[in-house]
């Protein structure tokens, strides 16, 4: 057996040269990530000194070591199925992902970075009007003196940095945009030059000979067991915005192939209606009722029929701040409603899905007894804080209540990767007639060859909806386009 650390870079090694990959191997960089996922650190050093006590040594002596405590622990922590059927057949599958990279249109790139650098030049000049004087807009502390001191705009419910001075981070500016016309084009300015900066500059000297660009995905990057992506990170892309879906057009698929992306339709609320077995959460998604407008129904106590679209978007707001353990502060926030009206829905929202709030508070006990949550499949996380005091325990909570929603998000994911890439091999057109380009949280991407859309896509949703078998149906929804941006 191949037993070793960061065994992905080795594989996309031999797969250039056409190399087989053994069939058994042990990844121990993954292995000890497993054990303790907010670790953060898992090279062969900082193993080696941690668990066996001796600086590391390249030796098969050491590997070996190395993999008997971490198969004793796997075995102990009962980690071992998860670590044998999940992250490693899903190893080698994201060296074949990084591989096959994706296109991009390196002209239209070219093209919108004209159309932006025009734009922010107008928006420059915009800000510096307002302003009454030049300044550096990338400054926080510059921006900081003209909005605050010189314009003098209201700073109530703004939040301050460590230093003590007023924050002028996107959520200040977006609290106080109808405080001074400035802010519009201060919004406007910050989108463009990070859509300038981190994607669309970058992306053009990242792309190789043919115009695809490779993301570098990390196993062992969060400690939820969510993948995450970089050099590029193609994982936040921006979404929703006519400058992001200018942005994704530029993801383009060869001649010949489609762009599909094939979304989990509301997966973290359907895993917490099955965590809880909350009966009235539970019937909504059985029945296919819209679960955010049956939120807003019973919180501002209409009729379904008359929840309007602003109703909605406060009941899925609520929706999602449950899941994520959030607050009334951090709700008000977020929703824009006082901090008095917050707590209240809040309140409304456990007397109507009662059993939600009982499942948080045994997920924190359990956390306060033992210091680690579980989710279903049996990953694991340390939780620090949650039997200590003040703002530690609340954020031990949050990462409570938190995490067996979101792992189960994860491991439901990857298992779909490894069933697609299964059921796509029977056929011969694994990562030929259909690549795998993408896996964004709850989202995966591939191009497709336009003759076998209809049974690939079939196939696809097929996997993706039956890979878990949750109290509550798993619904996905697919969208097929020439570009990432553009769907028929």
């Amino acid at each position: 057996m191949l037993v070793d650390f960061n065994l992905k870079e080795q594989f996309k090694v031999w797969k250039r040269a056409g190399k087989p990959i053994p069939k058994e191997y042990f990844d121990l960089g993954i292995a000890f990530w497993l054990l303790d996922p907010d670790a953060g650190d898992y090279s062969p050093e900082r193993v080696a000194q941690q668990y066996l006590q001796t600086p590391f040594s390249d030796s098969e002596k050491t590997r070996t070591q190395l993999r008997a405590y971490a198969e004793k622990k796997l075995k102990e922590y009962k980690l071992e199925k998860i670590f044998w059927d999940m992250e490693m057949p899903l190893l080698e599958i994201l060296a074949d992902m990084e591989l096959a990279g994706i296109g991009i249109d390196r002209g239209y790139l070219r093209a919108l970075e004209k159309e932006l650098e025009k734009r922010l030049e107008t928006l420059t000049k915009a800000i510096y009007k307002h302003a009454g004087e030049t300044f550096n807009i990338n400054s926080p502390k510059q921006l900081g003196e003209i909005l605050f001191q010189r314009l003098k705009i209201d700073t109530q419910g703004v939040k301050k940095t460590k230093t003590g001075k007023v924050s002028t981070d996107i959520d200040t500016l977006l609290l106080i945009q109808d405080r001074h016309k400035i802010i519009a084009s201060l919004l406007e300015y910050r989108e463009l030059f990070k859509l300038l900066s981190t994607y669309i500059r970058p992306l053009q000297e990242l792309a190789d000979d043919q115009g695809r660009v490779h993301t570098h995905y990390i196993q062992t990057g969060t400690a939820t067991g969510r993948l995450s992506s970089q050099n590029p990170n193609l994982q936040n892309i921006p979404i929703g915005s006519e400058w992001a879906t200018k942005l994704r057009t530029a993801f383009v698929a060869e001649k010949g192939y489609r762009i599909a992306a094939f979304d989990y339709s509301q997966i973290e609320l359907r895993i917490l209606a099955s965590l809880t077995q909350d009966p009235e959460m539970m019937k909504a998604f059985n029945e296919n009722v819209d679960i955010h407008a049956l939120t807003a129904s019973k919180v501002f106590k209409v009729a379904i029929a008359k929840v309007t679209p602003e109703m909605r978007r406060l009941g899925k707001t609520l929706n999602f701040g449950v899941v994520y353990g959030m607050g009334a502060m951090a709700f008000a926030k977020s929703s824009g409603v006082s901090f008095a009206d917050a707590r209240k829905f809040i309140t409304e929202y456990f007397n109507d899905f009662k059993q939600i709030k009982i499942w948080q508070e045994e997920i924190k006990a359990q956390a306060r007894t033992y210091g680690y949550v579980t989710n279903l499949n049996g990953r694991r996380r340390i939780i620090l804080g949650a039997a200590g005091m003040g703002r530690e325990v609340a954020e031990g909570e949050r990462a409570a209540i938190n995490m067996p929603i979101q792992s189960m998000n994860a491991d439901i994911m990857k298992l779909a990767v490894i069933r697609i890439a299964k059921e796509l091999k029977k056929s011969g057109w694994y990562q030929k007639e259909v690549r795998l380009l993408l896996t964004i949280h709850d989202e995966l991407l591939f191009e497709i060859n336009e003759h076998i859309i209809e049974e690939a896509t079939r196939i696809i949703t097929k996997a993706m909806e039956s890979v878990y078998a949750l109290r509550v149906p798993i619904k996905v929804t697919k969208k097929i386009g020439e570009n990432w941006g553009a769907y028929e």
